[in-house]
């Protein structure tokens, strides 16, 4: 092949076409095309142009670019191997393995097609491959327009505001994670930090369920197996996995501020104001430790489009140190204190009745130290974990939380909003670490208003019955 027609292909095969999908000003958009073309289109100068490449060597070469360039438009990773995600682990245990094998079997196969084959093949593939790349400009799928962010104002304010915070895979007090030296330090200071705000929480408490979708959608719904089936199904969009379409606990209100994450779209109901789910495309305030730098942004936006190459680059990176993840959960742990700065303002505008927040803390992987610090290297290898080290990060996460907590509460109460709202802390499930009901099931359950005293209920029950007596939903265990 000669100089223009592999420029083309590496043209096709390299262009940063997610770059199109963001929302980043145009100068970084150029400098992200020039990070991603000019070394490429200097090096094919270079192999072709010197003829450095022989038959051989070329064919390799060709099919190489063919393929990266099938992965980057199609997205591979999203389309091929994340549907098999668990199957894969149980077989090869790291994930990257498989990808990165399928990956270079596809390259085998383009390069016995063309090496049998002649000189049509490749323009018939080179063809293929400018109708999906322009395909690629065109379709608006993956664009961050696509994220739900929006905010429609109100004139009516409120005198009190609701407040409920689900967090995500956080063991409640006398946790199978709370038998433990840390476990019961946490203990002691949830019931330190819940004297001191006159909480009244629960310290035998369960969840239905050992899973999200079931838990949280039993929550704020009847709490019978028909109406929760009901009431989400699998979503349409890209940045989605599931959506709600049923919620007993928003028809209660008028004007609701939901903070979400990718795995549930709570905002296809009536009577959401504001809707803001945890994004990658927009500026966030990040812990301190976080490697909040331009190429963890690109890296992290490339991986979103959901290609192979995209994901390994992104997981090497963040191996070597180099970046960390602004995705979900990694991107919404390490920016735990901008979710809470935003409540917050929410609560201040005193524009909303209910601000309803679900956040993938403390769900692993981990990120949080023992000063509550982020640090990247902690959301790395979790899977290799032992129970004991996965109970020891678990515990420090939960900490970190109560630390989290304890500054937003304090924000509330200098600036006297604290007796303005009526806040409920629970969470979806427990940290699962082990197959064990006391670790799965497990749940944090705490309520307090201007009203409440420092109170412990002891009795054993679940937080889908006690959330759902107090808004008042029709009971069918």
């Amino acid at each position: 092949m000669d100089l223009k027609k592999t420029s083309i292909f590496c043209l096709i095969a390299f262009f940063p076409i997610f770059a199109f999908k963001s929302n980043l000003p145009l100068v970084e958009i150029i400098l992200l095309i020039s990070i991603f073309l000019i070394p490429i289109l200097a090096l094919n100068y270079f192999l072709i142009k010197k003829k450095i490449l022989n038959n051989y060597t070329l064919n390799i070469y060709t099919s190489s670019l063919i393929v990266f360039g099938i992965d980057n438009s199609f997205g591979l990773w999203n389309g091929v191997i994340q549907p098999y995600k668990s199957l894969l682990i149980q077989l090869f245990t790291v994930i990257y393995y498989p990808a990165f094998g399928f990956f270079l079997i596809l390259i085998i196969i383009f390069y016995i097609i063309i090496t049998f084959s002649n000189e049509k093949f490749v323009n018939v593939i080179l063809i293929f491959l400018s109708t999906i790349f322009l395909f690629g400009l065109i379709d608006q799928s993956k664009s961050y327009k696509n994220v739900k962010d929006y905010n429609i104002p109100g004139d009516k304010k409120y005198k009190e505001t609701d407040v409920v915070i689900i967090l995500d895979e956080m063991s409640g007090l006398n946790s199978y994670e709370s038998k433990t030296n840390n476990g019961i330090t946490f203990d002691t200071e949830a019931k330190e930090f819940f004297k001191k705000y006159n909480f009244e929480y629960y310290s035998d408490i369960k969840s239905i369920s050992r899973g999200t979708k079931d838990s949280v959608s039993s929550l704020v719904n009847l709490t019978t197996k028909k109406v929760r089936s009901e009431s989400l199904r699998a979503s349409n969009s890209y940045f989605y996995n599931h959506e709600m379409y049923k919620n007993l606990l928003f028809e209660n209100f008028k004007n609701i501020s939901v903070y979400q994450n990718i795995h549930i779209d709570f905002c296809g109901v009536k009577n959401i104001s504001k809707c803001k789910t945890s994004n990658p495309f927009s500026e966030r305030k990040y812990i301190e430790g976080f490697k909040n730098t331009f190429l963890t942004k690109i890296i992290s936006l490339w991986k979103m489009n959901g290609s192979i190459i995209s994901t390994l680059t992104w997981r090497t990176f963040r191996e070597i140190r180099v970046i960390d993840s602004i995705l979900d959960p990694e991107g919404q742990k390490a920016s735990f204190n901008d979710l809470f700065f935003n409540i917050e303002k929410d609560i201040n505008s005193k524009n909303y009745d209910l601000i309803f927040v679900h956040t993938l803390v403390p769900h692993k992987p981990y990120g949080f130290k023992d000063n509550c610090n982020y640090d990247g290297k902690l959301s790395l290898g979790n899977t290799f974990f032992s129970d004991s080290k996965n109970i020891d990060f678990h515990n420090i996460e939960r900490l970190c939380v109560l630390f989290f907590l304890d500054s937003f509460l304090q924000n509330l109460k200098k600036n006297n909003n604290l007796e303005n709202i009526n806040l409920t802390l629970t969470s979806d499930h427990g940290a699962r670490i082990v197959d064990n009901e006391d670790s799965y099931l497990s749940v944090i359950y705490a309520y307090r208003d201007k009203y409440t005293t420092y109170k412990e209920f002891s009795e054993k029950t679940t937080s889908q019955k006690i959330f759902s007596n107090k808004y008042n939903y029709l009971i069918n265990f």
